[in-house]
């Protein structure tokens, strides 16, 4: 081992999945729950996966069209969120990316974040995803507006898989952090969670009588020219 201190580890193709709260959450959730109450009134179909029966990727819910902010962008609370959203998007970019911004000659770089797809989702009593990832995209997120009195890690939480292979040793400890499977995130009213498109998702069965309701959107981000 090189003791001269040019030892040097790299930190590539970073997994990190980022936590944000919405600290004025509290004041618009009442809100938010309004607009979605009468958005399922006026659209009671919702998603056009709903209808499919051949369609096995969720169950038990609610889900709107995939251009919830585009029809609504009116809506001053909506937008308020989205912004939030954008903003901890970015974020997490500027993380993933730290080794190509240094490299760029731009040394206070301007970004757009596009909401590409945006929906939310109801949960019926044992409604549930199974895992998946999304295309199109680079980020991901969920945003929790009301997770139930009873939420909790084996109610209604947010999982990820581990998405590489491993052949680790049973009880070596050289491997003990490729032995994981999965990574369970606790659902909070008000808070963000970000990640990369190609990670696998999913959410356990929730079983609570409130219901549980989230906004979800997919996300690129281009660098824009002077």
């Amino acid at each position: 081992m090189n003791t001269d201190g040019t030892e040097k580890i790299h930190n590539v193709w970073p997994l990190i999945v980022g936590e944000f709260f919405n600290h004025e959450h509290t004041l618009i959730k009442d809100e938010l729950i309004n607009f979605f109450k009468e958005y399922e009134k006026k659209l009671p179909e919702g998603n056009e996966q709903l209808q499919n029966k051949n369609y096995v990727g969720n169950y038990n819910l609610y889900q709107s069209k995939y251009n919830l902010l585009a029809e609504n962008k009116n809506n001053k609370i909506l937008k308020e969120v989205f912004k939030f959203i954008a903003k901890s998007i970015l974020i997490m970019s500027k993380k993933a990316n730290k080794e190509e911004l240094e490299n760029l000659k731009n040394s206070n770089p301007k970004f757009n974040v596009n909401i590409n797809e945006s929906w939310f989702i109801r949960y019926n009593k044992g409604g549930f995803i199974l895992p998946h990832a999304h295309g199109n995209c680079s980020w991901c997120c969920v945003y929790y507006v009301q997770i139930g009195k009873d939420s909790a890690k084996k109610n209604g939480s947010t999982f990820f898989l581990r998405p590489y292979l491993t052949n680790s040793l049973k009880g070596e400890f050289g491997g003990k952090f490729l032995s994981k499977n999965t990574s369970v995130f606790n659902a909070e009213e008000g808070k963000l969670l970000v990640w990369p498109s190609f990670l696998q998702h999913g959410s356990h069965p929730y079983q609570g009588n409130e219901d549980r309701i989230v906004i979800s959107a997919n996300s690129t981000i281009n660098l824009l020219k002077k």
